[in-house]
């Protein structure tokens, strides 16, 4: 990413002033600090949540997903993770994820590399069409299925490895795939290498 520099010229002197500036919440942020939360020993609170559908939709597949989740006053949630590994599916679970790319590739990450997950994986109409031809193959060189195969659009069925190796991976411009590289590289057995071109806004950031 090329910096940028510019200069400023004042007229008036500014007086002192004590005001407090409130940043814009951000879903990216937002979607990851509950997915790193999950994952996390013991209890997390995140701030400053952007309260929009596709965080909701993250915050109902986390707590499908066996993940305490309260909502606490002025946009903030407690999170009870309890580490990596720690996602339970129950028999025949659906996710939905909502109009939601970035929760969709992700969580994946997360799940293709957590024991004994076996779940249906679908969004709205307008994400079931969207290709994930690239994750699956991501995830699939760590070990995990998905059905039927060939297919590379929800709805799907995701079938997590008992075994996930750690992958080399060379990055595009994808944050959202090098996220979910990341996520599933944690629960990996040896080494997962990311090589990268150039420098992206992505959940190593938050970490």
């Amino acid at each position: 990413m090329h910096s940028k520099s510019f200069s400023l010229k004042i007229k008036k002197k500014i007086k002192p002033f004590k005001k407090i500036i409130r940043v814009d919440s951000d879903k990216s942020i937002s979607i990851r600090s509950f997915l790193i939360g999950s994952i996390s020993q013991n209890i997390s609170k995140v701030k400053n949540v952007l309260e929009s559908e596709d965080v909701f939709s993250t915050i109902n597949c986390l707590k499908k997903l066996g993940v305490k989740i309260k909502k606490g006053s002025d946009k903030s949630y407690i999170i009870y993770g309890k580490g990596l590994g720690s996602f339970f599916a129950e028999k025949n679970l659906e996710l939905n994820f909502g109009n939601s790319g970035t929760l969709a590739r992700l969580i994946i990450g997360l799940l293709s590399t957590t024991p004994d997950i076996e779940v249906k994986i679908e969004g709205d109409k307008s994400l079931n069409k969207r290709s994930m031809k690239k994750l699956i193959e991501l995830m699939s060189e760590f070990g995990a299925e998905f059905k039927p195969k060939k297919k590379y659009n929800f709805p799907l069925k995701i079938i997590s490895t008992e075994m996930p190796v750690g992958i080399h991976y060379k990055a595009g411009v994808s944050a959202q795939l090098k996220s979910a590289v990341i996520f599933a590289g944690l629960n990996s057995f040896g080494i997962t290498k990311i090589f990268e071109e150039k420098k992206s806004r992505i959940t190593q950031k938050i970490c």
